[in-house]
């Protein structure tokens, strides 16, 4: 099952990476054509949290407060099922189980269904992508930032917008910057300060002819 239909290339640029990410991690050849295929039965899922949680653990060991991330990878997973049984089912929805105490959020999460009837490809590709971003919280190499145009058109937003789109820029990578100040005071050679003191005579001297102020 491929991406084809996809015809944003900002988001295939995102399945790229991810495709990358993982397959250095399962030791898989992984690309738009087999990504879905190859983690359908939830296997490499289960895999997948193995992995990341050796950083999560190291993590916890050396930053306080952390006690509500996962202490286990999914446990009892069937890496061989068919991806129409009970046992791929089970894979998946201990994949999410862990991916929710990684603190991936909700609205992140995909439904099992999405996988294993294949009907939202691209939620699952969302949730991976945030599962990615937790385990680089967490002190794991992730190259999954967004390209230079997307992190910076939020920082655009945010720059913009002030704080309404710093949560968003942040999480494709973008660096929170200072907002840029600008200042409605005329400079004292500048045309229109000027002009503004020549309108000012205007007002302030009566019975002059305005031609005259403007010509002194």
């Amino acid at each position: 099952m491929s991406f084809d239909d996809v015809k944003d290339e900002r988001m295939l640029v995102m399945v790229d990476k991810l495709c990358v990410w993982m397959g250095g991690i399962l030791g898989e050849t992984l690309n738009r054509e087999n990504l879905i295929v190859t983690i359908r039965n939830g296997g490499p899922l289960c895999k997948l949290a193995d992995y990341i949680q050796e950083s999560v653990d190291d993590f916890k060991a050396n930053n306080e407060d952390n006690d509500d991330l996962p202490s286990n990878a999914p446990q009892g997973c069937d890496f061989t099922c068919g991806v129409r049984t009970m046992e791929a089912r089970q894979n998946v929805t201990k994949f999410l189980d862990w991916a929710r105490k990684l603190r991936v959020p909700e609205s992140s999460i995909f439904l099992p269904d999405d996988l294993l009837k294949l009907k939202g490809k691209m939620n699952v590709v969302n949730t991976l992508l945030a599962v990615a971003r937790r385990a680089k919280d967490c002190g794991m190499a992730a190259d999954i930032d967004a390209p230079p145009k997307i992190a910076n058109a939020f920082k655009g937003l945010e720059e913009k917008f002030g704080k309404k789109f710093e949560h968003t820029a942040t999480a494709f990578g973008g660096q929170k910057s200072a907002l840029k100040s600008t200042t409605m005071t005329l400079s004292a050679t500048s045309a229109w300060k000027v002009v503004q003191q020549k309108i000012d005579l205007i007002l302030q001297l009566r019975g002059k002819p305005s031609y005259e102020i403007f010509r002194a």
